[in-house]
C-alpha cells in the first residue's frame, strides 16, 4: 500500500507537469487555457503515453525514460513558472481543509484499493510478460513469433512499463490504471454538488455510471489490464464532452484536445476506435472557419498520438494493425503468417460472442445473440436491455428535438448518436462486457439523464429526486465496498503491492537461450521471462541476442 501511495505521487506529479506543458502549448497555439487539475493530469497520462510508446522504440523503458520525463518536467516548471504560480495563486483561494481531507482520504482508499485484489486472467498470460520486455528492450522485431498475445501493443502497457520502477531492484509496480481511477472518481464525486446549485445535469448522470465502473473494477484495478485504461480513459473524455455542452463552450479547442486523447486511447484499445467520430464536431467547425492552420495542427498532434504505437504493430509483427491482415504493407522476415493473423482476429470476435469455437465465426447474429444473452450475469443483462432501450430513446430525443427546435441540446443529440453507433458496432462486433462498460453504462445514463432534464427542466425541486437515487446508491455502493476492504484486510500488502502471479512452470532451451512455459493454463505471469505459451516451439533467434528478436522457422528448414 505505501509503495502504492508514494508511486500515486509521483505519477500525479510527472502528470500534471506534463499537462501543464501541454497546456502551455495550447495557450500559445490557440489561445485556450486547460484550467481543471483533472483535465490537466489526463492531459498529461495521454503526453506521457504517446512519450514512452517513442522511448520505447529507441530504449527499454526503465530508468532513462523516468530521467527523461523528469528533464521535460524540470522544463516546464522553468518555461512556465510564471503560469505554474499564477495557477497555484487561483487554485490556492479555492483550497480548503475540507477538500484537502477529501483528498487524503481518497489516496489512502485507491492505494488500499490497488495494494491487493483480483489480477486480471489476461495479466499473468501476457500482459505482465509485455511490460517485462519493453522494461527491458522497448520493442523487439517478430517478439510475437514467441507469443502472438504480445502483438496486441496496448499502449496501457509502455504507461505502465514507465511508472512501474523495476528498475529500484524491486517489483515492477502495476499502479496507473488504480491512479486513473482515483483522479476520476475525484471528479466523479462532484456530482454532490447538486445540492449546491441546485439543478441536476446531463453530466450528473453519466458521473455516476462513472463511479459505479469504478466501483466495479476497485477489486481489480491494481491489473495493467488494458480494458481498465480504455474505459477510464472514454469516460473522462464523455464526461468531460457533456460539461462543455453543459457549459455552452464556444471555443473548438477543448473539443478538438479531447479527439486527440481519443486517437491516444485508440492505441491503448483498438475497439474504441468508433469513438472518433466525435472528431466530426470540431472538423466540421474548423473547416466553416477555414482554420486549415489549427486543422494542420490537430493532424500533426493525431499522428504523433497514433505514429509510435502503428510503428511497434510493425517491429512486433510485421503487420500494421495486427491482427487485422486487410492492411498488408510489408515483408520482413519476422512477419506473423496471414492466416494466424486472420484465426486470431476470428478468435477475438468469437469469443466476445459467447463462442470457443473459430469455424463458428459465420453463425449468423439470430443464433448467437440469444446464447449470449443467456449468458450473462443478471445485472449485466439489465445494462443490455437500457442499451438497446437508450437507442430508442436516443431516436426519440432526436425528433423531439428537431421539432421542437431545441437547438441547445443539438450537441447532446450529436454526442447521443455518436454513443448509439458506438453501441452498435461493440454489440455486433466484439460484444464482451468488458470491452464495452462506456455504451452499457455510460450510454443509458447520459440518455436518461438528458429526457430527465428536459422533462423536469421547470421543476425547481427535481434535484432533491435525483439526490434521493443518489443517496440510496451511495449507501449500497459504499456496502460494497466496506465488504470489500474487510475481506482483504488480512493480507499483507501494507508495504508492497500485490505482486503478479506465477504459476507453475517448466524451461526449454532454444539456442542457448532459456525459455520458461505455463503448465496451468498460460499463466507464467513476469518473473519467468522470458516466457512462451507452451513447450513446442516454432520460432527462431534472429540474431544472438534476445533484442534481436524472432522469426519462424521455416518449412525448408
Amino acid at each position: 500500500m505505501l509503495s502504492v501511495l508514494v508511486s500515486y505521487l509521483y505519477i500525479a506529479i510527472t502528470t500534471f507537469l506534463a499537462g501543464f506543458g501541454i497546456r502551455l502549448l495550447i495557450k500559445k497555439c490557440f489561445g485556450y487555457e486547460i484550467k481543471e487539475i483533472i483535465s490537466l493530469i489526463y492531459a498529461g497520462l495521454g503526453a506521457v503515453t504517446v512519450y514512452a510508446g517513442i522511448y520505447s522504440l529507441f530504449a527499454g523503458v526503465s530508468l532513462g525514460a523516468n530521467i527523461g520525463l523528469l528533464l521535460f518536467c524540470l522544463l516546464v516548471v522553468l518555461i512556465g513558472k510564471k503560469d505554474l504560480c499564477q495557477y497555484y495563486e487561483k487554485q490556492k483561494t479555492r483550497l480548503t481543509k475540507g477538500k484537502v481531507l477529501f483528498v487524503i482520504l481518497m489516496l489512502l482508499l485507491f492505494s488500499y484499493g490497488a495494494s491487493r485484489g483480483y489480477m486480471h486472467w489476461d495479466s499473468g498470460l501476457y500482459h505482465a510478460q509485455a511490460i517485462r520486455w519493453i522494461e527491458e528492450y522497448g520493442v523487439v522485431p517478430g517478439l510475437a513469433n514467441l507469443h502472438c498475445r504480445l502483438a496486441y501493443n496496448s499502449s496501457a502497457f509502455v504507461l505502465t512499463a514507465l511508472y512501474s520502477m523495476s528498475f529500484l531492484g524491486g517489483q515492477s509496480l502495476h499502479t496507473v490504471s488504480g491512479f486513473m481511477a482515483l483522479i476520476l472518481a475525484i471528479k466523479g464525486l462532484d456530482v454532490t454538488k447538486i445540492f449546491s446549485r441546485k439543478k441536476v445535469q446531463v453530466s450528473d448522470f453519466v458521473k455516476v455510471a462513472m463511479l459505479f465502473y469504478i466501483s466495479i473494477i476497485y477489486t481489480e484495478m491494481m491489473s495493467p489490464a488494458s480494458d481498465y485504461f480504455a474505459m477510464l480513459f472514454l469516460f473522462y473524455i464523455v464526461v468531460t464532452w457533456i460539461e462543455l455542452e453543459e457549459k455552452k463552450e464556444k471555443d473548438i479547442t477543448p473539443y478538438g484536445m479531447l479527439c486527440v486523447l481519443l486517437a491516444v486511447n485508440v492505441t491503448i484499445k483498438l475497439s474504441s476506435a468508433i469513438m472518433l467520430l466525435l472528431v466530426l464536431k470540431p472538423a466540421a467547425v474548423l473547416l466553416k472557419e477555414k482554420r486549415y492552420g489549427q486543422i494542420g495542427m490537430y493532424l500533426c498532434m493525431g499522428i504523433l498520438a497514433v505514429f509510435p504505437y502503428l510503428a511497434r504493430n510493425v517491429i512486433l509483427s510485421g503487420w500494421l494493425v495486427y491482427p487485422f491482415p486487410a492492411i498488408d504493407l510489408f515483408s520482413f522476415d519476422w512477419k506473423i503468417p496471414v492466416g494466424e493473423a486472420e484465426y486470431d482476429a476470428e478468435e477475438i470476435k468469437v469469443y466476445a460472442k459467447g463462442m470457443t469455437d473459430v469455424l463458428l465465426k459465420d453463425t449468423p447474429m439470430s443464433q448467437w445473440l440469444p446464447n449470449w444473452f443467456a449468458g450473462l450475469k443478471g445485472l449485466e443483462k439489465i445494462w443490455i436491455l437500457s442499451s438497446v432501450a437508450s437507442v430508442v430513446g436516443g431516436a426519440l430525443v432526436t425528433i423531439w428535438g428537431i421539432f421542437r427546435k431545441k437547438q441547445e441540446i443539438f450537441g447532446f443529440l450529436f454526442l447521443q448518436w455518436v454513443m448509439i453507433a458506438g453501441y452498435l458496432f461493440w454489440q455486433i462486433g466484439t460484444p464482451l462486457v468488458r470491452y464495452g462498460y462506456i455504451y452499457v453504462l455510460a450510454f443509458p445514463f447520459f440518455t436518461i439523464g438528458l429526457w430527465f432534464v428536459l422533462l423536469f427542466e421547470k421543476w425547481e425541486k427535481s434535484y432533491w429526486l435525483f439526490g434521493a437515487a443518489l443517496l440510496v446508491f451511495f449507501i449500497y455502493k459504499g456496502g460494497n465496498m466496506a465488504e470489500s476492504i474487510a475481506a482483504s484486510s488480512d493480507q499483507n500488502y501494507y508495504v508492497w503491492q500485490q505482486d503478479y502471479d506465477t504459476g507453475p512452470y517448466d524451461t526449454y532451451e532454444v539456442e542457448g537461450v532459456e525459455f520458461y512455459y505455463p503448465l496451468d493454463r498460460g499463466q507464467i505471469g513476469y518473473s519467468k521471462f522470458p516466457g512462451a505459451p507452451h513447450e513446442r516451439y516454432d520460432f527462431e533467434l534472429r540474431t544472438d541476442e534476445l533484442k534481436g528478436g524472432f522469426r519462424r522457422i521455416s518449412a525448408e528448414q
